[in-house]
């Protein structure tokens, strides 16, 4: 509707309502965007057509590279994100890109959830012989009870209108879930309305891949 609007009035709306009308459209290609990006991995995770590259790497190194990236964006929106590791932690085998993306995604959602002037907690420990601990943690909005066993499921959102808002496709976390699993690991998740939420993901460090390193 707000194509057809600048097409039907051309030259004759206002500057500034065309600039609101191009952001609308611009807004909304990136969300459209998102989805079909987040579908196709979904479809992918689902045929067993992902690719995943596993090889041996630091568990330690990837932690601190995602706080890395993701400390500025937590600043920007006034929030302050800590890190803690707790010990030295083992390296690992797996696809380290999609590990790194499983934690900044669920970062990307504790730093739109957590108002400003909230904290973010990065955490990694080893809670067990060869396994290995990423917790993150925020004191920001919380989720109802009722909404948190769903929360997994493809296109679920507790806020419609708020995820919308924040680009959100509902199936960030659901592909965290498919690319977890596929590392054999488990991904959990406790909130409290109001009081914030706390991600939790598990992994092996010995896995062997059932077939040689490299696409699997």
């Amino acid at each position: 509707s707000y194509t057809e609007t600048l097409i039907d009035a051309a030259g004759e709306l206002p500057t500034d309502t065309e600039v609101k009308f191009l952001s609308v459209i611009a807004g909304e290609t990136d969300r459209m965007t998102r989805i079909v990006k987040d579908l196709l991995t979904l479809s992918k995770l689902d045929c067993g057509k992902m690719d995943l590259h596993f090889h041996r790497f630091s568990m330690q190194h990837m932690v601190e590279s995602v706080y890395n990236a993701m400390v500025l964006e937590a600043g920007n929106n006034g929030l302050e994100l800590t890190l803690n590791i707790q010990g030295k932690m083992p390296d690992m085998n797996g696809d380290r890109e999609r590990l790194e993306q499983v934690v900044i995604n669920i970062l990307s959602n504790a730093v739109k959830y957590t108002p400003s002037g909230g904290h973010i907690r990065l955490s990694a420990c080893v809670p067990a012989e060869n396994r290995v601990r990423i917790t993150v943690e925020d004191d920001g909005v919380g989720i109802p009870a009722a909404d948190v066993p769903r929360l997994f499921e493809r296109f679920y959102r507790v806020d419609k209108a708020r995820s919308r808002a924040a680009g959100g496709t509902g199936l960030g976390l659901a592909i965290a879930k498919e690319i977890v699993e596929q590392h054999e690991g488990k991904i959990a998740l406790a909130s409290e309305y109001g009081k914030g939420t706390m991600v939790t993901i598990t992994l092996p460090t010995n896995l062997t891949p059932n077939r040689e390193e490299g696409p699997v």
